[in-house]
């Protein structure tokens, strides 16, 4: 699916600054200025134009992810996978968070994104959750199977809603499995 230019929005990484990173979605647009910006969207996925663009992280969709993990040689990332999810995809499971892990031995993070590439949440660096980032998101209406909205401050000193799952030991091997 494409998107009028000026309806898609740009990715936003995870942490400041953003390192070389290839988002590998076709419902992002380029930075205004894409030749001082560390961002560039290949919107038709991994191709030889995004391994020579070198980046340090990469941002795409679980399959996407999960089978350039599955390769013989993936690609060696230095920063961060991000997994982009829809609001009802279901969360990485441990298996699929391990399996990037053992391929990419980077942090792995999750954005849930609109369909024209706005950040509605996004995993911070304490994987305690999801940030909630869309204001007026009608979070009940999101399909996350054993999440629920928490209030309390987070660990990484923000204190903005965010969905953490509703088992506490999920949540701990969860982020065990980021720290890994």
């Amino acid at each position: 699916m494409t998107f009028p230019f000026n309806r898609r929005s740009v990715f936003r990484y995870p942490m400041d600054p953003a390192p070389r990173t290839a988002v590998l979605a076709a419902c992002f647009r380029q930075a205004r200025f894409p030749a001082k910006s560390p961002i560039r969207v290949f919107p038709h996925g991994w191709s030889e134009e995004a391994a020579a663009f070198a980046p340090a992280a990469v941002a795409a969709n679980r399959e996407q992810l999960l089978g350039l993990a599955a390769l013989d040689r993936p690609p060696v990332f230095t920063h961060a996978v991000i997994v982009l999810e829809s609001p009802g995809d279901a969360p990485l499971s441990i298996g699929e968070r391990q399996q990037l892990w053992r391929a990419f031995r980077v942090p792995v993070f999750e954005q849930i994104i609109g369909p024209d590439g706005k950040l509605l949440a996004a995993d911070c660096e304490a994987h305690d959750g999801l940030h909630v980032e869309a204001s007026g998101m009608l979070w009940a209406d999101v399909q996350w199977p054993g999440y629920r909205l928490e209030s309390a401050a987070c660990g990484c000193g923000r204190k903005t809603p965010r969905l953490v799952s509703a088992l506490p030991a999920e949540r701990a091997r969860s982020a065990a499995a980021s720290a890994k």
